[in-house]
């Protein structure tokens, strides 16, 4: 599939005419506007270029730094599939998420439109970058794209398209769909733990009761109520879920710091709101599971507790 990596005259910006207009007279914007390239050096395709089918190139900093190391390539000729080409200009580094070692971004040849037709006329399908200049001009160059694709392709009008059109929002709606989706995921397993956790916490704290059996009569004798008792071991067992929560909120605290340490451009913060829920959570378990262990030792008997070995 003919990628928008290999040339500039079918990426268009779109500034509130007629799309009809826009891709029939070929009023095209470049590259480097549309899709923001670097140019570090040189120049980019001129129409005329594209046009006559000029055997020229601009080279990605990778591609660049591999064929020619620390001289400058403006000028110089490679050889592409048997042909030689000319360099007339080279980018920068281009910023992506994960930015650690050789991005395949980085490390491309970029073709006029028709230059690259000519080496590979097989190639029949095309991908066409828009750019609009705002976000509220979206719908109407969307609705007229697609009238224009529909016109040009000869599609019937009770026909469905036979192209596909994508844009920034469809791209976050599969991306919140797949988050979601892990939330979802996420939420269930964790709550699994929860589960089992609160079983393990009501397992300690039962065998915590039955070690201080005689503890618990020894308070009782001396003038402890029942409420004194529920009160202690409920808190102990809140105390030890809680404990459990802050060391878990400082984990995810040292890998939210760690995400942005290693990769730069991917942003990462820790929200309040989660923070807190993840914290009560870990002291509700601790509440709920606890109550039984807690109304059981408050709930012994005193003189039998005293007699307890």
């Amino acid at each position: 599939m003919f990628r928008p990596n290999i040339g500039g005259t079918y990426t268009i910006k779109y500034e509130g005419r007629k799309a009809s207009n826009t891709i029939l007279e070929g009023n095209t914007a470049s590259m480097l506007e549309v899709e923001d390239l670097p140019l570090a050096d040189g120049r980019w395709f001129s129409e005329s270029d594209d046009e006559h089918r000029s055997p020229v190139v601009v080279l990605c900093s990778d591609t660049a730094q591999e064929l020619f190391g620390n001289q400058n390539p403006l000028g110089k000729e490679v050889t592409i599939e048997g042909r030689l080409f000319e360099v007339i200009g080279t980018l920068g580094p281009i910023q992506s998420v994960f930015n650690r070692g050789k991005d395949p971004i980085n490390n491309r040849v970029l073709f006029p439109l028709r230059t690259f037709k000519a080496l590979h006329p097989e190639e029949k399908q095309h991908f066409i970058v828009v750019k609009a200049t705002s976000h509220d001009a979206m719908p109407k160059a969307m609705d007229e794209i697609r009238e224009v694709l529909r016109r040009r392709r000869k599609v019937p009008f009770e026909k469905p398209d036979n192209f596909s059109l994508f844009t920034i929002e469809s791209v976050t709606e599969v991306w919140n769909q797949v988050t979601g989706g892990l939330f979802v995921g996420m939420f269930a397993i964790s709550s699994v733990a929860l589960i089992v956790g609160g079983v393990g916490v009501m397992n300690i704290m039962l065998v915590s009761v039955t070690e201080r059996t005689r503890e618990i009569g020894v308070r009782k004798a001396i003038g402890a109520r029942k409420q004194d008792i529920l009160l202690q071991f409920t808190l102990e067992a809140i105390m030890l879920t809680a404990v459990g929560g802050v060391i878990g909120v400082t984990a995810g605290a040292l890998v939210v710091w760690a995400i942005p340490a290693v990769w730069p451009s991917l942003p990462a913060r820790m929200s309040m709101f989660w923070t807190t829920f993840g914290f009560s959570s870990a002291a509700a378990v601790g509440l709920l599971f606890g109550i039984y262990p807690a109304w059981k030792a408050a709930n012994l008997d005193p003189i039998e507790s005293l007699r307890y070995e």
